[in-house]
């Protein structure tokens, strides 16, 4: 290098802005190594006993490797703005999967994205060429869509698997599933013992035929994690529509693979599925698709996937109704939307009408705070909506726990990791795809305006198809803002809410995998024809078999051959024992700390 090179080079990399933006990622970075520590850097006392001396020497290091690479690489990288995201990103990284929290957590950990969101500006702001420069081809998009439906699908299954291999999935609602399939592998009908402490179908509390997709799967793999499995796949299939509508929106290469990504690492989506398989979680790629199919005009396999959705269950005809009313008020097609408004509300009258003739009734009880008159059932919440809308109002704000949040925050965790894109429209006839989750916000039922429950799944395919519909009419500094931050959001929630769940559940397998080998041992002793009494979560682990009723249903009746209780909480099986004991039942197998089995006499 000739000596007026490298003393352009030398002052090029010592140009004030980077010598301060080199500066504050030093400090950055020895921030983040010091977040590594013992202790939680919530506490005051955390990093008290470091050194400014060590402080100096770390930040200097750091100076000194940056300063070296800046000079190695061009200058139009602006490696500096580099070195500071990546810092940064560790960093906050670290306090946001650490964060111990407490009833304002999600204020601190938004503070913590806001933050970062300023080194992210800048980096955006300083590279803004390069990435500009940057146009993926079509075959680099279709591989990303691929990786990111395998890891989505993959961190779902595994997590989910091992919280039936843990002994966590309780009765309510896995261990009902898989006595479901095992009478549907045996008898072709949903038939189950553990859902109403009696032998019943399914179908009789919620109509979802839905559940036969999974048959031919679970009858050639009979275990509960074939079903864990399913539904990774089934959500995880999701970002094939909605990379096909980001396509169909003509949007850029870069764009798709950010809606993916949004898709992929969404945190209400993957969080769902962590409460083990739902119907619910059909609705996420039908919907989708249905979607799909209605932007390209191709009508049949819209009412194709249209069916389907009414086929995940009775309630779904409403996600059904809301679609017709968009497709007739904002999108004018008149026909189609009076074909699925009419099928739907006939759907709906008709799963009404057989679950109250023939089953055990449609649930109204989570818009009980809807329902003056009992015997009016959900018409009673379409009274109160339409003659005191005032009340409506407040119910938006009203919650069925302590906590006056739980709305608001539910809210900003659905909306946020979408950059807010589904209200960026000028058009209010485009704020119809929003209603859908007016039905978790209008109840008390405190597991619906939870992102931990499946109660969100057909939301957050509304919402996704909301925010690409709006995309195409952004100004593009608008849409790639917005997008920066629905980006930013999406990964700093998963960080803090989706990876502590997996590699708590990766911890406690790796802890205690022989304790559950031993525990399966001992299940695996009790005769497959006998009937059971179990604890809820042990349940799923002997499920395929003819009768099989959870502890905290049965009411202690001494019907059946054996009761098997859950030694690891004292008070899941002392009261049992004392009432079985009472009814002559002896121990057949008593393991310290782990399952206790009593015999019928």
């Amino acid at each position: 290098m000739k000596p007026s090179s490298l003393f352009s080079g030398f002052a090029a990399v010592f140009q004030r802005e980077k010598l301060i933006c080199r500066i504050i990622a030093s400090w950055s970075s020895f921030a983040a190594v010091v977040a590594f520590g013992k202790g939680s850097f919530a506490d005051l006392a955390f990093a008290q006993d470091t050194s400014f001396g060590y402080m100096l020497a770390m930040m200097g290091v750091f100076f000194l490797l940056y300063t070296l690479c800046a000079l190695l690489l061009p200058d139009s990288l602006w490696s500096d703005s580099w070195f500071l995201l990546l810092s940064a990103t560790v960093c906050v990284c670290r306090w946001l999967h650490s964060y111990d929290g407490n009833k304002v957590a999600f204020l601190i950990q938004g503070a913590m994205v806001l933050a970062y969101c300023l080194f992210l500006f800048y980096f955006l702001k300083r590279n803004a060429g390069l990435i500009a420069a940057w146009k993926p081809g079509n075959r680099t998009v279709s591989v990303f869509v691929i990786l990111s439906g395998i890891f989505a699908c993959g961190v779902i299954a595994v997590t989910t698997c091992l919280r039936y291999l843990t002994f966590t999935a309780p009765n309510f609602d896995f261990g009902l599933f898989c006595n479901m399939f095992h009478y549907m592998k045996e008898t072709g009908l949903p038939l189950v013992t553990s859902e109403r402490d009696q032998l019943l179908s399914h179908f009789a509390v919620h109509i979802s035929p839905i559940y036969y997709v999974l048959l031919p799967f679970y009858w050639l793999f009979p275990s509960p994690m074939i079903l864990q499995i399913g539904q990774a796949v089934i959500v995880a299939s999701g970002v094939i529509p909605v990379w096909l509508l980001a396509r169909h929106f003509k949007l850029s290469g870069k764009v798709q693979m950010v809606v993916v990504l949004l898709y992929a690492l969404n945190p209400a989506i993957t969080n769902g599925c962590f409460y083990d398989i739902h119907e619910n979680c059909f609705l996420l790629p039908l919907l989708l698709w249905m979607f799909y199919f209605f932007e390209r005009e191709k009508y049949l396999p819209m009412y194709i996937f249209a069916i389907g959705v009414l086929m995940v269950k009775e309630d779904a005809a409403m996600y059904i109704i809301l679609f017709a009313l968009y497709v007739l008020l904002s999108r004018k097609k008149y026909l189609h939307g009076m074909i699925l408004a009419v099928g739907a509300v006939a759907y709906f009258g008709l799963a009404t009408w057989l679950l109250d003739t023939y089953g055990t009734g449609v649930m109204t009880n989570r818009f009980e705070n809807l329902i003056f008159n009992e015997e009016d059932g959900l018409l009673g919440a379409v009274k109160t909506a339409l003659f005191n809308p005032g009340y409506l109002l407040t119910q938006l704000f009203t919650t069925g726990s302590n906590s006056g949040w739980d709305k608001f925050v539910y809210f900003l965790q659905m909306l946020l990791p979408l950059g807010m894109l589904p209200f960026c429209t000028g058009k209010a006839s485009r704020w119809l795809l929003m209603t859908p989750i007016l039905m978790n916000l209008l109840t008390n039922y405190v597991y619906q305006y939870n992102i931990n429950f499946q109660y969100n799944f057909g939301i957050c395919a509304f919402l996704f198809y909301a925010m690409l519909v709006n995309l195409p009419d952004l100004p593009k500094p608008t849409r790639k803002t917005l997008l920066t931050i629905a980006s930013v959001f999406c990964c700093c929630l998963y960080i803090t809410v989706i990876l502590p769940r997996c590699s708590g559940y990766i911890d406690k397998y790796e802890a205690g995998r022989e304790t559950y080998q031993k525990m399966e041992e001992i299940l695996d002793t009790i005769p497959e024809d006998a009937s059971l009494n179990v604890t809820s979560e042990l349940l799923a682990h002997v499920a395929d078999r003819k009768e099989v009723y959870a502890t905290n249903y049965h009411n202690n009746k001494p019907d059946v051959d054996y009761v098997v209780l859950d030694k690891r909480y004292e008070d899941r099986w002392s009261p049992y024992y004392l009432a079985y004991t009472n009814h002559g039942y002896t121990i057949y197998q008593n393991h310290d700390n782990l399952i206790l089995i009593l015999k019928k006499p």
